[in-house]
């Protein structure tokens, strides 16, 4: 029999398991022996007798490599088993050394392999370096040498286990000085860009659950790092940002990142939240550009793009957040007290139960009230509404209750007394409207 007949009885009988089989002339061993030692070692691994299969699958692997893939995964899970229970040292080390041989034998006979190839099995190597290997640097070393390789031949369809182990083997030589910090952000985008593709992909829940748990920890590994330089966070960054500029998922998740470090007010963070938005044009794109031209002391821009995130938004929640943020610019930087309180009630509006943009109304009629009327009686009176706003936000806010006492104390001492009122006719518990544009009624209340 010739070994294309060997091959042909083995594709028949393993293509019904969806294995792949491969074949090339070889003039090794004879054809019915490599179909005996393929039988045997077959049977006893499936009853997990892994003594009785080791001897016919050596002498598949060394004379038969090219017949099925199937004897490289197999291979694998014989020598694993041995190595877990081997107790000599020196001996699971040579057990470790044979264990990778496979893969690399893998690669020779079927690294083309369309649904295996070359890549995943280098980050497979990789993954049993880490494993069995994980306190020797110069391992750890080779390992990520793998998926590096893994990596440029795959890209986002490496295994995110492989990805996750990367940057975990990437962080152990951060911790023993043999590799510069920096390195670990430049892995961390490549895993993180991994990690969301497959999620991306994936509808199971228990998968999503599981890749979101990856991803969690490896923001973790990330951010307890700490880069305390965002000028230096920035320069590794940059090149990143090159490459995903035109990707909507990566360059949110690179953003991300820079807010994780609090680098919101550098040349970089401003080209992405910019590019961004432009890509897609969203509320919540445009809020972080507005809180970034805040922060930049640009508050013409930052007006724009409140204003674009609020008539983007379908959550009155952020439209509330971004009404109130710009009242307090109107006022604080504009000075210009009626269109601060108009975004302020606009906030009000959209949520219930906030006493902030109350307080916020309450300041800006008090600092209105020397403008007010002609008379210190008239002036004086603004404080009766601003009080009513910090008391209303004291009624309905839990969280305003402190700063509203505060604010209660301090414009208290300024009302009109009882003297000034008797002289103005007007008595305490009247029902009183202070004019102009604040056009708010009150109560009146001496000191």
């Amino acid at each position: 029999m010739k070994r294309k007949s060997l091959v042909l009885m083995l594709l028949l009988g393993i293509m019904a398991s969806n294995s792949y089989v491969g074949a090339q002339e070889s003039n090794a061993m004879d054809s019915v022996e490599c179909l005996k030692n393929y039988s045997l070692y077959k049977e006893a691994l499936k009853k997990k007798m892994y003594d009785y299969s080791i001897d016919a699958w050596r002498l598949m692997f060394e004379q038969c490599p090219d017949v099925t893939i199937r004897l490289y995964a197999d291979g694998v899970n014989i020598y694993k088993h041995y190595i877990k229970i081997e107790q000599d040292k020196a001996t699971k080390q040579a057990l470790v050394d044979t264990l990778l041989m496979i893969y690399d034998q893998r690669i020779q006979y079927f690294g083309s392999h369309p649904k295996y190839p070359e890549g995943w099995v280098l980050g497979r190597k990789g993954l049993d370096i880490v494993t069995y290997r994980r306190n020797n640097k110069e391992s750890l070393k080779e390992a990520i040498s793998y998926f590096e390789h893994s990596y440029q031949q795959l890209n986002v369809k490496m295994e995110p286990m492989v990805a996750v182990n990367w940057l975990q083997a990437t962080n152990a030589l951060v911790n023993s000085g043999d590799v510069e910090p920096n390195e670990l952000l430049n892995v961390y985008m490549n895993v993180d860009e991994v990690l969301a593709s497959h999620m991306s992909r994936q509808t199971n829940p228990k998968r999503i659950a599981m890749l979101n748990k990856a991803s969690g920890t490896c923001v973790e590994i990330v951010t307890k790092r700490g880069f305390d330089d965002c000028v230096a966070l920035e320069e590794v960054l940059h090149a990143k940002f090159e490459s995903v500029k035109d990707n909507k998922d990566g360059l949110e998740r690179l953003i991300t990142l820079l807010d994780a470090f609090d680098c919101v007010d550098g040349e970089l963070y401003a080209m992405a939240v910019e590019q961004n938005y432009d890509l897609k044009p969203t509320a919540d794109a445009a809020y972080l550009l507005a809180k970034f031209f805040i922060k930049n002391n640009q508050f013409d821009k930052a007006k724009e793009y409140y204003l674009k995130s609020i008539s983007l938004a379908s959550d009155s929640g952020l439209q509330a957040k971004c009404f109130y943020e710009l009242a307090v610019v109107t006022f604080s930087h504009y000075k210009d007290s009626p269109e601060a309180r108009k975004y302020a009630q606009n906030a009000l509006s959209r949520k219930d139960g906030w006493g902030k943009p109350h307080i916020l109304i309450g300041n800006i009629y008090a600092q209105e009230s020397a403008k007010y009327g002609d008379s210190d009686f008239e002036h004086q009176s603004v404080y009766w509404v601003a009080i009513d706003r910090y008391q209303k936000a004291k009624a309905i806010d839990p969280e305003c209750v402190k700063e509203a006492e505060k604010q209660i104390n301090l414009y208290s001492q300024y009302l009109p007394d009882r003297e000034t009122g008797f002289f103005h006719g007007i008595e305490e518990g009247a029902n009183y409207t202070v004019g102009s544009w604040i056009n708010e009624k009150t109560v009146v209340r001496y000191r």
